[in-house]
C-alpha cells in the first residue's frame, strides 16, 4: 500500500503544480449560503441532528491510564464523565446525580477511588455507574437502586481515541472511522500520550473556524513566516472519504516537521508520513496533522451561533528529549500559528452576518470544505435544513480519488 500511495500522491502533486486551469471533469462547486453561519434555526438543526447523533472525539485513552481515572467532556451544554472502571473498560455517564440532579464531579480531570460520591447528599455510585448507597434510604418510599444508576452515554474507542455518541441507534464507531483508519495505517496513533490540553475562544461560528483547517489556499498570505516556510500549499492533494472525512497531503520541501527536526516517536512510522504532511479531517469537527515529532488534535465546538471554542490536545510520546520544555515550545509554536488565523475570524463572522455576501464561493483547492458542508446536510437531513440554506450534493463521485485502500 505504501509504494502505491506514495506514487499516487506524487503523481497528483505533479499534476497540481503544473495545473493552469480548472480540472477537467471535476464538477463546479455551487455557492454556499452564508446564513448557515449565523442563522439560529440552522444552529438548532445542528444541535438536534448533528451533535446528538454523531461520534464525537472526547478524549485519548492515555488520559485514563488507570482504574478510577476520569476526564470531563463539557461541550454542547453537557457535562459527561468519561472514566476507566475497575475492570479496565472505559465508560461514559452524564455528570448528574440521579437524586436531585447535582453535578457529581467538578474538576476537568482526576481520579476517583472505588466510587463517585455526590457532594450534595452523598449518594454514591460505582465506577460502572450502579447506585451503591443512599443515606437514610428508608425515607424514599419508591427507591429502586437498580433503576437509579448514572445515566449512561454511548462510548467506544478507536485506535487509542475515545468517542461518545448521544444516539444509541447510531452505527458503530469502527464503521464510521474505517475511512480514517485506512489512511492512517502505518502511524502509531494508539500509543500517543496527551502532553498538554487547552482551549481557545473564537469570535465566529464553529464551521467558519473549521473551514480554515480544511484548505491550504490561505497559507502563503496568512502564514508567510511560519507554515509558508515549511509547506508548499500549491502541492496540496485532497482525497474525499466516506462519512464526510477527508485526507490532505502536502509536500514538505524544507523540513521533516513544522515543529521540530527531532523525531521522538519510538515506533516505526510509514514513509508516507515523513515524506508528506498528512492531515486528517475527521467529520464532524476534528483536524490533525500527523507528525512523528508530536502533533495536535484540534476539535471545534459551538459556543453559540457566533462564537466557538477550539479544543487542542497536544500529543506525542515519552522520551529523553520529550520533556516539559519541549512540549511548552511546541505549544508556543501552535499558539503563534493559530494567532495568525484567529485575527481574521471575527471579521469573517461580521462579513457573513452583514448580508453583503449571501452566498460564498469555494474553489477546487477548497473542495474539502464543500465536502464537509455536503456531509453536514446529509447528517442533519434535508427535512430539517431551513429553506434556502441547503447545499447541492455534487461531490459523491469524487470519493476516494488520490487515496488507496
Amino acid at each position: 500500500m505504501t509504494e502505491q500511495t506514495l506514487s499516487l500522491i506524487n503523481r497528483a502533486m505533479d499534476e497540481q503544480l503544473k495545473r493552469k486551469a480548472y480540472p477537467e471533469g471535476f464538477p463546479p462547486l455551487p455557492d454556499i449560503p452564508t446564513a448557515r453561519y449565523f442563522d439560529a434555526k440552522f444552529a438548532e438543526a445542528e444541535q438536534e441532528r448533528l451533535w446528538r447523533r454523531t461520534w464525537l472525539l472526547a478524549g485519548v485513552e492515555s488520559e485514563l491510564s488507570k482504574s478510577g481515572a476520569y476526564v470531563l467532556f463539557e461541550q454542547l451544554g453537557l457535562s459527561i464523565i468519561i472514566l476507566r472502571g475497575q475492570d479496565g473498560a472505559i465508560r461514559a455517564f452524564h455528570n448528574v446525580c440521579r437524586h436531585r440532579a447535582s453535578t457529581l464531579l467538578s474538576q476537568p480531570k482526576g481520579d476517583v477511588a472505588r466510587s463517585i460520591v455526590c457532594p450534595y447528599h452523598a449518594w454514591s455510585y460505582s465506577l460502572d455507574g450502579r447506585l451503591l448507597s443512599v443515606p437514610e434510604a428508608h425515607d424514599f418510599a419508591c427507591l429502586d437502586k437498580s433503576r437509579r444508576g448514572l445515566a449512561p452515554v454511548r462510548c467506544e474507542t478507536w485506535r487509542g481515541l475515545v468517542f461518545i455518541n448521544l444516539d444509541d441507534a447510531a452505527g458503530g464507531l469502527a464503521d464510521f472511522m474505517a475511512p480514517v483508519g485506512q489512511q492512517t495505517a502505518g502511524f502509531p496513533l494508539e500509543t500517543v500520550t496527551v502532553h498538554d490540553h487547552f482551549f481557545v475562544e473564537m469570535e465566529c461560528n464553529w464551521k467558519l473556524a473549521y473551514h480554515n483547517f480544511l484548505e491550504a489556499y490561505h497559507v502563503l498570505m496568512v502564514h508567510p513566516q511560519s507554515l509558508g516556510q515549511v509547506l508548499n500549499p500549491r502541492s496540496l492533494v485532497i482525497s474525499l472519504l466516506q462519512n464526510g472525512h477527508a485526507r490532505n497531503a502536502v509536500n514538505k520541501p524544507k523540513a521533516d516537521s513544522i515543529y521540530s527536526a527531532e523525531v521522538i516517536c519510538p515506533e516505526p512510522v510509514d514513509e508516507l508520513f515523513s515524506r508528506f504532511t498528512v492531515s486528517m479531517i475527521n467529520f464532524p469537527n476534528t483536524f490533525f496533522a500527523l507528525d512523528a515529532s508530536g502533533f495536535a488534535f484540534q476539535t471545534f465546538w459551538p459556543a453559540g451561533v457566533n462564537r466557538s471554542i477550539l479544543e487542542v490536545r497536544l500529543v506525542g510520546w515519552e522520551g529523553a528529549s520529550a520533556d516539559a520544555a519541549y512540549w511548552s515550545q511546541m505549544r508556543t509554536t501552535i499558539e503563534s500559528i493559530l494567532a495568525e488565523d484567529l485575527r481574521l475570524f471575527a471579521g469573517i463572522q461580521r462579513g457573513v452576518a452583514s448580508g453583503a455576501t449571501p452566498r460564498m464561493l469555494a474553489g477546487y483547492q477548497e473542495r474539502a470544505i464543500y465536502w464537509f458542508e455536503e456531509e453536514l446536510d446529509r447528517t442533519i437531513g434535508a427535512d430539517a435544513i431551513p429553506d434556502g440554506m441547503e447545499v447541492a450534493q455534487v461531490l459523491s463521485g469524487q470519493v476516494g480519488r488520490y487515496a488507496t485502500s
